[in-house]
């Protein structure tokens, strides 16, 4: 089922289908300044948002960056599967009708202070709505299994209601984004700064949004086979935040192998009182993490 669409510049929403998507589309405005602080030469793009709550949606998303470098965003939300290639059809061709209509980011953005921009676009998103709702029904999935894939577990991290607890960094390479030494000093404030973020990002859904973000799938233009994604499971009311990039089914099978395993720890299903000290027995879990993977 299609449930909305919008198209977003930067952090100004130029279209909006309906004011209760407002907040679940917002997410991608918290997720775009993440992977623009830890990525600032913007060859990061992202790609889809699983979410969670009474329902589970899935926003897709068709992410530019601007010769001004400006992110442009076209999402679509609905209970996609991640291997819909009908739903990315549709998003394609939302943007396509679109930019046929508004050639230049300046006509778009100039085009959505009218009145009538809003008429045009629902117009545009009705007829997609009709074409493409049969064939997403009927559509026959095929399960991409990118076995060349090679996994890297980039971090790994417990938050309890956007406070991060413990975590680990294993790809310290990362910090070449960054153009920063890679020292211990610059690793572990990178790593106190990732595990905020990261707990912010999902503390803000729950908030604001009324929704669990569950996965954050991130293309690498720069190596596309090697897609990156960010998952959260829950343990109780802890987090299990995880940073990755590789086979995102053999990692999410092995991510669930590993919070089976925390599940067990009885610390994990008490109330967090704020004393780091009693959690630093769950880092023999991190330890050579991403050799399991």
């Amino acid at each position: 089922m299609i449930t909305g669409y919008a198209i977003i510049l930067e952090d100004e929403f130029l279209y909006y289908s309906n004011e209760k998507k407002y907040a679940v589309f917002e997410i991608i405005l918290f997720v775009e300044k993440f992977l623009r602080t830890i990525n600032p030469t913007q060859t990061w793009y992202l790609n889809n948002i699983l979410l969670e709550s009474n329902i589970v949606e899935r926003i897709i998303i068709k992410h530019f960056i601007t010769k001004e470098g400006r992110n442009l965003f076209f999402c679509i939300t609905g209970d996609f599967e991640l291997e819909s290639k009908e739903a990315r059809n549709m998003l394609d061709d939302f943007f396509n009708q679109v930019k046929k209509e508004y050639k230049t980011i300046a006509d778009l953005k100039n085009a959505s202070t009218q009145n009538s921009f809003k008429e045009q676009i629902k117009l545009f998103t009705y007829k997609l709505w009709n074409q493409y709702a049969p064939l997403l029904e009927k559509e026959k999935l095929e399960r991409k299994n990118n076995s060349k894939a090679k996994n890297r577990v980039l971090y790994c991290g417990i938050s309890s209601q956007g406070l991060p607890i413990i975590s680990q960094l294993y790809e310290k390479k990362i910090l070449k984004y960054l153009d920063v030494k890679v020292s211990k000093d610059n690793i572990e404030v990178f790593n106190s700064n990732l595990s905020a973020q990261l707990a912010t990002i999902e503390m803000n859904a729950l908030i604001r949004a009324k929704t669990s973000i569950r996965e954050i799938h991130i293309v690498d233009s720069k190596d596309k086979k090697q897609k990156k994604m960010i998952m959260y499971e829950n343990i109780g009311k802890y987090s299990l935040d995880f940073f990755a990039s590789g086979n995102f089914y053999r990692l999410k099978e092995k991510l669930k192998e590993l919070k089976d395993n925390l599940s067990k720890e009885p610390i994990l299903h008490t109330e967090f009182t704020g004393d780091l000290k009693s959690y630093k027995g769950l880092m023999q879990y991190f330890t050579d993490l991403e050799k399991k993977f």
